[in-house]
C-alpha cells in the first residue's frame, strides 16, 4: 500500500528559542515511500519565504546546516543573531516514486 507523502514539524506549536550566540536546531519529522528531496526555508515577518538549502547540500550562509535520517530533518542555526528570527519551513519533493 501507498501512502501520501507527510512532512512537519516533530511538535505542534514548535517555537525555538535562543539568544544571539547560541546554537538552535529546528527539526521535522516526514514520511515517504519514494526518493526525496529536503528542503529548508526563511519567512521574516511579512515576507515572501526565502529558500535556504537542500539537505545535503551546502548553504551558503556557513552558519547554517542540516542533515536527516530517513523520517526527520534537522536544520542547525549556528551564532545566532536577530535577523534568525523568522518562521522557518521544511518542504519535501518527491524525485523518485
Amino acid at each position: 500500500g501507498s501512502f501520501a507523502d507527510k512532512i512537519g514539524p516533530v511538535e505542534k506549536n514548535a517555537n525555538v528559542f535562543g539568544k544571539e550566540t547560541d546554537t538552535v536546531t529546528l527539526k521535522c519529522s516526514y514520511e515517504t515511500s519514494s526518493s526525496v528531496l529536503l528542503y529548508w526555508y526563511k519567512q521574516s515577518p511579512h515576507r515572501a519565504p526565502q529558500f535556504l538549502l537542500i539537505v545535503g547540500d551546502t548553504a551558503t550562509d556557513t552558519r547554517l546546516e542540516a542533515k536527516s535520517t530517513r523520517d526527520s530533518t534537522e536544520l542547525t542555526i549556528r551564532g545566532l543573531k536577530l535577523s534568525d528570527s523568522a518562521l522557518y519551513h521544511c518542504a519535501l519533493r518527491v524525485v523518485a516514486q
